[in-house]
């Protein structure tokens, strides 16, 4: 992924960290990146965990590929879906597997 789409990406993960903790948390958040993420690390929630983790990718130039294949995962898939982890192909093979274990 370009670093363009990075940075764009990165604006966008901390702008959803920034609603969840001043909707969800009620607190004031800080306006350093680096204090935000910090904050939101201190808090036990998955939500909060899972876009930590995707600024770490992102940081790592590793978001926005699967990481099953390693392919990418399209775009409009990563607007819709921030910490979206696994490309469409790989996605619909984890899920079949799911639904035949049962």
């Amino acid at each position: 992924m370009k670093s363009e789409d990075l940075l764009k990406f990165s604006r966008l993960v901390i702008k959803k960290i920034n609603r969840l903790l001043s909707s969800h948390y009620k607190l004031t958040v800080p306006s350093e990146k680096q204090e935000i993420v910090k904050l939101a690390s201190k808090l036990d929630s998955p939500d909060l965990n899972e876009l930590v983790f995707a600024l770490r990718r992102i940081e790592k130039g590793m978001f926005g590929q699967c990481v099953i294949c390693r392919h990418d995962i399209p775009e409009d898939v990563l607007e819709s879906n921030l910490t979206a982890r696994l490309c469409p192909s790989c996605q619909a093979t984890l899920l079949e597997k799911s639904d035949t274990a049962r």
